[in-house]
């Protein structure tokens, strides 16, 4: 072989061994990148998926836990961050706020007769506003009003609890320990309304009830015609005063006090039933009869029943009549004329009882 010059120029059989050479250096080259595409994909698959694969997907419905438990806040692919778009939120609606309950509107629905909505109200006032008084008062009216007379009973306790010396709280107080079978409790509430309200004509009349329940009918009358003292014209009084007599079979004396509470109160099934009962009690049988219907027309169970009991009776041919306008009209003006100093049921029943008699 003949040995070449290094320095001088490369013949066609060189040039032709360099590119054989790099050929064969691009395909090694070659080999080795796809070599590590395959290892880098492999690899990846067997270390699980890919941060792209682990976005949640915004079609993805939450779970029970997330439904219950938290809002669903539904992920928002980094493109859309990256873009300047906001990401998409969906929480729970916000629970409205409670409307403020007003001492009017609860007063509102009691004057309406809404009684059971009326003590309803009541209790939320009562819960902005604890101190006041007259939100419990007026909650254990309603109570009351509603059948619901435990309940009221508290209602009362929790206002005198704020305010002890609350004449109406401590009146009301009375009326529904009767209505619970506490007549002694009763006695106690109201007495201490006088104590603190001597004027106060409800106390009076209240008490008088209290007495009546314990059989203390003297101490009834006594009540009742005090209160007359204070209010002649209230037809309750005079109904109370009247059954009182009527228990005692003064069925004279209760006329008078009943036909002007008939007056007053025209629509009261149970004055009317009262007065039905002392007509029949003093012999004006018709006239009970008359009575018993518009009591039993105004809700009177018992007028009812004894308009069906006199019903079988066959009636005297003859028989007294009551002129119950001038009942009522001599018992109103012996009422008017008293005396200050005499007791006014004491007055009036002996004006009227000399008066029918004659």
């Amino acid at each position: 072989m003949t040995k070449r010059n290094p320095t001088t120029s490369p013949t066609a059989q060189d040039l032709q061994d360099r590119k054989v050479k790099l050929a064969e250096g691009g395909i090694i080259l070659g080999l080795i990148v796809a070599l590590c595409v395959f290892l880098g994909i492999h690899f990846a698959h067997d270390s699980g998926p890919t941060v792209a694969a682990r976005l949640p997907r915004l079609d993805t419905p939450p779970t029970t836990a997330q439904m219950i438990d938290e809002p669903v806040v539904a992920s928002t692919p980094a493109a859309a961050v990256d873009d300047g778009t906001e990401p998409v939120v969906t929480v729970a609606a916000p629970e409205p706020e409670p409307v403020a309950v007003t001492y009017a509107a609860s007063e509102e629905a009691y004057a309406e007769g809404r009684y059971d909505e009326a003590a309803d109200l009541f209790a939320r006032y009562c819960d902005e506003h604890p101190g006041n008084a007259w939100g419990h008062y007026m909650r254990g009216l309603s109570l009351w009003k509603a059948g619901r007379d435990q309940a009221a009973e508290a209602a009362f306790e929790a206002a005198l609890a704020l305010k002890p010396d609350h004449v109406k709280s401590l009146v009301n107080l009375a009326r529904v320990q009767l209505e619970l079978a506490r007549p002694e409790a009763a006695l106690a509430s109201v007495e201490l309304a006088i104590d603190l309200a001597p004027e106060n004509a409800d106390a009076h009349r209240v008490l008088g009830r209290v007495n009546h329940t314990l059989g203390r009918l003297d101490a009834a009358v006594s009540a009742y015609t005090d209160a007359l003292d204070l209010r002649a014209d209230d037809a309750w009084t005079l109904n109370n005063l009247a059954l009182v007599w009527i228990e005692q079979a003064r069925f004279t004396d209760a006329l008078p006090a009943l036909a002007r509470a008939a007056e007053l109160a025209p629509e009261a099934g149970v004055i009317r039933n009262n007065l039905a009962t002392a007509l029949e009690g003093s012999g004006h049988l018709s006239q009970a009869m008359e009575q018993f219907e518009l009591a039993a027309a105004h809700g009177s169970a018992k007028g009812e029943l004894s308009l069906t009991r006199l019903s079988a009776v066959t009636l005297p041919a003859a028989e007294p009549v009551a002129d119950l306008a001038a009942l009522a009209a001599a018992w109103k003006e012996a009422a008017d004329a008293l005396d200050p100093a005499r007791p006014a049921g004491e007055a009036v029943a002996s004006v009227i009882t000399d008066d029918a008699e004659r």
